[in-house]
């Protein structure tokens, strides 16, 4: 192996540790996000969306940089590019770097998962609460708000200006 593959495959083993790096505080910041949302604290839960972006950004940066790393040991091995893959790639470096890219691909693709699953635990408690708040405000509505304002006749009722639990008058 050249020395300028043996420089790329060691940079591509570095970004892939920094992409991993980056999946965990996004992973983290998902572990908190289901906390804040189940104690209900809005600011909390903005300041941790804050913290959800930057993960996200600087993951696809880092995804960025990756694919240009890919593209440059693409060039330098001269293989196809249409299905290249980290698993593609692990014959052409020396053993070290093969169980380096190995463990890498390994340990992003598991937090990766994980990432997914809790997101998706998270999408479900927020579709939940806010069934539940949606419901709650119905009930509200239907407590505070008049019941039928018109007669079958078209006209307008008067005097049916109290909601149906809770009255103005006494």
């Amino acid at each position: 192996m050249n020395n300028e593959l043996h420089s790329l495959y060691d940079s591509l083993v570095s970004v892939l540790r920094k992409e991993i790096e980056v999946y965990k505080k996004l992973y983290d910041s998902l572990l908190n996000e289901r906390e804040i949302l189940s104690g209900s604290c809005v600011n909390e839960l903005y300041e941790n969306n804050s913290r959800k972006e930057t993960c996200i950004l600087k993951a696809k940066m880092v995804k960025d940089v990756r694919a240009k790393l890919l593209e440059k040991i693409i060039y330098a091995l001269n293989i196809d590019r249409r299905d290249i893959r980290l698993t593609t790639l692990l014959p052409h470096g020396d053993d070290s770097q093969k169980r380096e890219l190995e463990e890498c691909r390994s340990n992003l693709l598991s937090i990766l998962i994980n990432v997914n699953e809790l997101s998706k635990k998270n999408k479900a408690l927020l579709v939940s609460s806010l069934f539940y708040v949606r419901k709650s405000i119905d009930f509200l509505g239907q407590a505070i708000s008049p019941g039928v304002t018109y007669m079958n006749t078209g006209r307008l009722k008067a005097n049916n200006v109290n909601g149906k639990i809770v009255s103005k008058e006494g």
